[in-house]
């Protein structure tokens, strides 16, 4: 293989989100990346699930995010939501809403609306090299093969829906063991799941505690296709250096909610920037990223700590501001309240940061 010997060929293993937004973004450097991916077909290791792109913890527009990457938004098929409906124990059902969307929802897998597919699209257009059902070999630069340390865990399914659009969060042990579940139906396709932590406790059926929940408050939900996935809370901070671990497999994503896209994209893009020689402006985007993730580490210890009537109360909270995305942007900004939660925290779990 003549590529083994030329080098501008960088060699990235796993064609996930992380892995794509390094690969555009050596490409349109004038590099030629080789996006090694074990499974046939890009997306494959997802469901068809819904997932959010926030706009909580980066304040950049989508559009203008997704451009610094090297991919165009406009080609994405996403929906913007800046309502939703926030269900607990103590209260009756709660309309949190703001002017500017909470996050973009897209889809997740290998069909032709999907996130996955569509970013692997705009990769090939660029005529990006992939070797599908390939395992990498071991000289890559880039690591992007997701986690390999469960901690949590998504449970959940997809269906086909005649309601209308809509959004809810449903908080509480019993359905989401410190954790959260979610019912997203968009255009007819629907998502139900719980992201919880590991128990150590007797198996409770959360995914049927949600549906008997919905249907009490009149929310009928059809039989679907069952899904399941899992995700890491660890907080692997160390140097950035080759290989380059982006993605989940250098722990990039939001520890409170899950919503790991656009830290896994950054991290993506901060890998092809060392490896063309922007050294400065990698190691920019790096301390900011491994900031939030500090930040995001001390909200899911936090979070954990709150009973049902606490996460109610909170809820409750961002019900009755104006502006609630600027609360939940907040959480993720240095302060002194902050600062106080990290030092604290960071001696009591031992965590070494950069």
């Amino acid at each position: 293989m003549n590529y083994l010997r030329n080098p501008k060929i960088i060699k990235i293993a796993g064609g996930g989100i992380a892995g794509l937004s390094a690969a555009i973004s050596l490409k349109r450097s004038g590099f030629n990346p080789i996006v090694f991916e074990k499974t046939p077909i890009i997306g494959a290791s997802r469901h068809g699930d819904y997932e959010g792109l926030e706009n909580w913890i980066f304040p950049t527009p989508m559009n203008s995010f997704f451009n610094k990457i090297g991919f165009d938004f406009k080609k994405i098929t996403s929906f913007p939501i800046s309502k939703f409906i926030v269900h607990t124990k103590t209260f009756s059902p709660l309309e949190i809403s703001n002017k500017k969307p909470f996050f973009y929802m897209v889809k997740r897998g290998n069909n032709h609306q999907d996130i996955d597919s569509q970013l692997f699209k705009q990769c090939q257009d660029m005529g990006i090299q992939f070797e599908l059902g390939t395992k990498a070999p071991d000289d890559c630069s880039i690591i992007a093969t997701g986690t390999k340390k469960a901690a949590a865990y998504i449970r959940g399914i997809n269906f086909k829906s005649h309601l209308n659009d809509q959004v809810h969060l449903l908080l509480g042990q019993q359905f989401a063991p410190k954790g959260y579940a979610y019912l997203i139906i968009i255009n007819g396709h629907g998502t139900l799941a719980s992201a919880f932590k590991k128990q150590k406790r007797k198996h409770v059926d959360i995914i049927e505690n949600c549906l008997k929940y919905f249907k009490s408050v009149g929310i009928d939900l059809p039989e679907g296709s069952q899904f399941g996935s899992r995700g890491s809370f660890s907080l692997p901070f160390g140097n950035f250096k080759l290989p380059y671990l982006i993605g989940e497999s250098g722990g990039y994503q939001d520890y409170l909610f899950g919503f790991g896209m656009r830290m896994s994209m950054i991290s993506g893009l901060s890998a092809a920037l060392l490896l063309v020689g922007r050294e400065k402006e990698a190691l920019d985007l790096i301390k900011d990223i491994n900031k939030k993730r500090r930040l995001s580490f001390v909200n899911r210890l936090f979070y954990e700590r709150l009973n049902n009537y606490q996460l109610a109360s909170f809820a409750k909270k961002l019900a009755n501001v104006e502006d609630p995305l600027s609360i939940l942007s907040d959480a993720y900004k240095w302060n002194i309240k902050n600062f106080m939660r990290w030092k604290n925290i960071n001696k009591t779990y031992e965590i070494r940061p950069t």
